[in-house]
């Protein structure tokens, strides 16, 4: 195997590709990219895999030898971006491959390539074809509120489901929940329901721009497959039901605060400060005529804000939040202006944006924690 390769243009479609390499793995061949080089195509093929997502990357270089390497992919990565912005020679000589670049030289040994797992077909035959900018907003807005906690894999990852006329992403991780509605002609024949590790997703969210407008889903029985531009990324499905989350969203929340985004976010961050480290609690205290935020942290101090551009309408309300989960929310939001809906101080909050599109909705609810 050889091939040169300006230096920006390996990096910049590798530049991602780390992410699925797994940090921690009883599997040494999984720590490595497996390259491919077609002398034929002058193409070349960059894979990584967790055994979960496998993420392939093609793109053109100037191949005089084909043939196929498995290579630390931290040790390349690192190497690439330490050099100078100029052309990478790389030679495969039996074990070890050799890279120079300009007065840099680097030799390194090589995995047993036929170790590396089994890639997927690439197959656009029977795909689904979606708005790319669209597909990645729903991520955006979903993925914050996916659980943390692998032995409920259900919630590690993003529920999806597709009908002719309607997509929607839910997340949820018990005290969160985030969903985005999107309303779209799509050419299913029947609904599509299925749990998506949010590591596949945060990938294609990354890589998702401008420049192509579309992007081909295949989904099968057991995992999805996305084809934008030159990646391909083939994710497994989390097997098992997603809750029927739409029972913890409350339907009488009579107490409505419209209030200017950003001023709350700065406000609850500057609260924040003096917020107890085990439940991260800020306390809204809301009537007609005033709304303040106040935290205490023991043996340290409190700290409490007022607000006065809001609108209220409702009964007095004292209700608390985890701050970190409060903001998680509003950096997604897109609107100036939001409305929070919320019912007694120990029910479920509503957020919604309040400029309204046709297109699509989102809508996020959060739990409070007990006032004392």
């Amino acid at each position: 195997m050889k091939f040169s390769i300006e230096k920006q243009d390996l990096q910049s479609n590798i530049q991602h590709l780390y992410n699925i390499v797994p940090s921690k793995n009883t599997m040494p061949i999984l720590t490595n990219y497996l390259i491919e080089a077609d002398d034929q195509k002058n193409i070349l093929k960059f894979t990584a895999t967790d055994l979960e997502i496998t993420v392939v990357v093609e793109f053109e270089a100037v191949i005089s030898e084909g043939g196929k390497a498995a290579i630390s992919a931290r040790n390349l990565n690192e190497i690439i971006n330490s050099l100078p912005d100029s052309m990478v020679h790389f030679l495969l000589e039996e074990d070890s491959l050799k890279i120079n670049c300009e007065h840099s030289k680097f030799n390194l040994l090589c995995a047993e390539s036929s170790q590396f797992p089994l890639i997927p077909q690439k197959d656009l035959t029977n795909v689904i074809v979606l708005d790319a900018k669209m597909f990645k907003k729903m991520i955006d807005n979903t993925h914050f509120a996916v659980s943390g906690e692998i032995n409920r894999p259900i919630f590690t990852g993003i529920f999806w489901k597709m009908s002719a006329d309607k997509q929607l992403m839910v997340a949820t991780d018990g005290k969160k929940i985030a969903e985005f509605n999107l309303n779209v002609q799509i050419d299913i024949p029947e609904v599509i329901e299925q749990i998506i590790p949010t590591k596949g997703l945060l990938f294609l969210d990354k890589v998702i721009g401008e420049e192509l407008p579309k992007i081909s889903v295949l989904i099968e029985s057991n995992r999805v497959m996305f084809a934008y531009g030159n990646y391909t990324i083939f994710t497994h499905i989390i097997e098992g039901r997603f809750p029927d989350y739409t029972k913890a969203i409350p339907t009488n929340n009579t107490n409505e605060l419209m209030i200017k985004k950003n001023m709350l976010k700065e406000a609850v961050k500057r609260v924040s400060l003096l917020a107890s480290e085990d439940t991260f609690k800020v306390k809204f205290d809301i009537t007609s005529e005033n709304l303040s935020i106040n935290s205490a942290k023991r043996e340290e101090g409190e700290a409490n804000e007022i607000l006065e551009d809001f609108k209220y309408s409702g009964e007095p309300l004292i209700i608390a939040f985890n701050y970190r989960y409060l903001i998680s929310i509003l950096n997604v939001m897109e609107s100036d202006e939001i409305e929070i809906r919320m019912g007694k101080s120990n029910e479920p909050a509503l957020f919604f944006n309040t400029n309204k599109d046709e297109t699509y909705s989102a809508r996020f609810l959060l739990m409070p924690l007990r006032l004392v």
